[in-house]
């Protein structure tokens, strides 16, 4: 199975009630929604839901969190130091020598929010992608009037980066049974040069070879892809989505009151 780094659905049979169009819009509305929350708990009930409907649907839970963890260090980033760069409420003071450093109530709620919201949309994006092939994403871009050069670009970009990444680690497992992460640190900085050069530079070779081939059979001079177009149960989504906006609110303050007894 050829890899691409997004987790599409290769290989698998489609039985897709909705077009990849509209599950890509979709996803999107969804998304804004959850980028203008200002409650975490809204937030967190998202996430929740989130989860539970990818169990009704199947999604590859494993390969979507595996992918999602790769995203973790970005948000951690905006949870860690956003207490100390924002607000005024001081909930603690931490001395050096160069001074105190605060921390402070209002960038610790923001920055949790800040990691949620970020949090949820990777998780929301990712398992939709998890439920279609290359092929039906880049249709779905085409539906969408997406310009042919961006769609080529996207579409060798999602193919090979992860040939890239796992010709690396071949060549840099291959120097670390060869004993070179052992040496000198002026020999293991040649060493890394090496490497990095080298599958630079077999990258462009490559890239040189895929762009002949693919000037040869036409790429560039005609449509790529065709559009996926939309079915007639994608009308549901919008009033689906519609239904969980309005009723979402009510939800989260249900929930609360339940907690606080």
């Amino acid at each position: 199975m050829a890899t691409f780094l997004l987790p599409f659905s290769e290989g698998r049979a489609n039985m897709q009630r909705f077009s990849p169009t509209a599950t890509l819009l979709f996803a999107i509305g969804l998304g804004i929604y959850i980028a203008i929350q200002t409650n975490p708990y809204t937030v967190l009930l998202i996430l929740l839901l989130i989860f539970a409907g990818g169990l009704i649907s199947y999604t590859r839970w494993r390969v979507v969190l595996s992918l999602a963890a790769k995203f973790e260090l970005l948000i951690l980033f905006w949870m860690f130091f956003m207490p100390f760069l924002y607000g005024e409420t001081v909930i603690l003071s931490i001395a050096h020598p160069w001074g105190s450093l605060n921390v402070y109530y209002e960038g610790l709620s923001f920055g949790i929010l800040i990691g949620l919201r970020m949090m949820t949309m990777v998780m929301l994006f990712i398992s939709v992608l998890s439920h279609m092939s290359l092929t039906e994403f880049i249709g779905a871009l085409r539906t969408l009037r997406v310009p042919n050069i961006i769609l080529g670009s996207l579409l060798i970009m999602l193919r090979y980066i992860p040939l890239f990444m796992t010709e690396r680690k071949r060549m840099h497992d291959a120097q670390h049974l060869r004993g070179y992460s052992h040496g000198k640190r002026f020999e293991r900085i040649k060493s890394l040069g090496y490497l990095v050069g080298t599958t630079i530079n077999r990258s462009f070779e490559r890239s040189a070879n895929v762009y002949d081939a693919m000037s040869l059979r036409g790429f560039g001079k005609g449509p790529m892809v065709s559009g996926s177009g939309f079915k007639r149960t994608d009308i549901l989504l919008p009033a689906l989505l519609l239904v969980f906006v309005l009723s979402l609110p009510f939800l989260v303050s249900i929930i609360m009151e339940v907690l606080m007894l």
